[in-house]
C-alpha cells in the first residue's frame, strides 16, 4: 500500500499527491475535477466525475485441444469478466459453428474475423448505456410471459417454442447485468454511476443470478408440458384432477413471483415476507407428487420446488439490499 502525507494548504485545508500511475489510467488531467466520497468504513473515495467509457481489454487465448465445451466455458468468463476482444488462437476445424451459436448468446457480441487457426470475436457494449434497475425490470416482465404460456401448454396443443425463445432472451439479460456488475465493481466511476455501494452491487448481482435460475426453472417446466414432444406428459393429462392441481401450483408461483418483483421495481418496503407460505407451498407441492406417481409428475414437482425456493432468496435478497448500508 502506497503512503502519502498530508500537507496542509492555506490556513483550513489539506491536500496530497496522487499517484500518477492512477491519474494515467484513468486520463485524469490538471483542472480535471474528482468525487470524493466519505464510506461507512472510515475512508475516502476519490472517483473520476467524467463520463464512464467503455475501454478496450484484450485477450488471446489458445484453443488447441480444447473441447468445444472448454472453449463455450471460457468465452463466458472472458465475457463475463469484461473483455471487448476475445481471440481464439489454435486449429478451429468443425468448431467455428458451434461457437458462432454460443457467441449469440451474449448481448453486443460478434464474430469479425474467421481464418482456420484464428477467431476474434468483439464485444460492442457502452456501459453509459446500461442500467441495472431496467435489466432486471425487463427480465422480470420475461419470465411473467413465461408464467402466464406455461398456463396455457395445459390448455392448448401449442409447442414450448415460443417460450424456450424468451428463456434464452433471460439468460443473455442475466449475462450483460452480470458483466455490467462485475466490471462496476473493478471501476469506480462506473459503480458510481449505478449509484450503488459495493454490496448494494453484491446483493443486485445475486438478484440477477437467481431471476436467471427463476426463468430457467420455469422453463424447464414448460418444456416437459410440451405436448408435441412428450407423450408420457399425454398420460398425465388425462387426469382431470392432476391438471388443476397442477394448474393451481404453477399459478400460484407465478402470483408469489410476481409479488415480490413488482415490490422491487416499485421500490416498496417489503415490510413482511411475502414467503411466509413457503413450508405450507412446498408440502402441497409434495402433496401433488405422492398422489400423481406418474413419470413426469415427480420430476415437475422438484423444478417447482427449486422455483419457489430461488424465488423466496430473490425476496431475501431484496430485504437484505433494503437494508444495506450506503456508502
Amino acid at each position: 500500500m502506497d503512503e502519502r502525507k498530508v500537507i496542509q494548504f492555506g490556513k483550513s485545508a489539506f491536500c496530497m499527491t496522487i499517484p500518477h500511475t492512477w491519474l494515467a489510467k484513468n486520463r485524469i488531467k490538471k483542472g480535471d475535477s474528482l468525487a470524493v466520497q466519505e464510506t461507512l468504513r472510515n475512508s475516502l473515495e476519490i472517483m473520476p466525475t467524467t463520463t464512464v467509457t467503455s475501454s478496450s481489454h484484450e485477450l488471446t487465448i489458445d484453443i488447441t485441444g480444447k473441447s468445444t465445451d472448454e472453449i463455450v466455458q471460457l468465452l463466458l468468463s472472458t465475457y463475463l469478466n469484461g473483455y471487448t476482444v476475445i481471440t481464439l488462437q489454435g486449429p478451429n476445424a468443425g468448431k467455428v459453428a458451434f461457437v458462432r451459436k454460443h457467441v449469440h448468446e451474449f448481448i453486443a457480441a460478434e464474430i469479425m474475423e474467421v481464418t482456420s487457426n484464428k477467431i476474434v470475436i468483439n464485444i460492442f457494449w457502452d456501459i453509459k448505456t446500461i442500467d441495472l434497475h431496467s435489466i432486471i425490470n425487463r427480465t422480470s416482465h420475461i419470465t411473467k410471459s413465461i408464467f402466464s404460456e406455461t398456463l396455457e401448454l395445459l390448455e392448448s396443443g401449442e409447442n414450448a417454442t415460443d417460450i424456450i425463445e424468451k428463456g434464452f432472451e433471460v439468460q443473455r439479460q442475466v449475462l450483460l447485468a452480470r458483466r455490467a456488475i462485475k466490471y462496476a465493481l473493478n471501476n469506480s466511476a462506473a459503480a458510481h454511476k449505478f449509484n450503488l455501494s459495493s454490496l448494494e452491487l453484491l446483493y443486485v448481482s445475486y438478484i440477477i443470478y437467481f431471476l436467471g435460475m427463476i426463468g430457467d426453472y420455469i422453463l424447464k417446466i414448460a418444456q416437459i408440458m410440451d405436448k408435441s414432444k412428450m407423450n408420457e406428459f399425454k398420460d398425465l393429462l388425462k387426469d382431470k384432477g392432476a391438471v388443476s392441481e397442477l394448474k393451481t401450483l404453477i399459478t400460484r408461483a407465478s402470483d408469489y413471483y410476481s409479488k415480490v418483483i413488482d415490490a422491487y421495481n416499485q421500490q416498496k418496503k417489503l415490510t413482511k415476507f411475502i414467503f411466509s407460505e413457503y413450508v405450507d407451498f412446498e408440502a402441497a407441492i409434495d402433496v401433488f407428487r405422492k398422489k400423481n406417481p406418474q413419470l413426469w409428475a415427480p420430476v415437475l414437482a422438484e423444478y417447482l420446488k427449486l422455483l419457489i425456493f430461488k424465488i423466496k432468496e430473490t425476496e431475501f435478497m431484496m430485504i437484505s439490499m433494503e437494508n444495506a448500508p450506503k456508502y
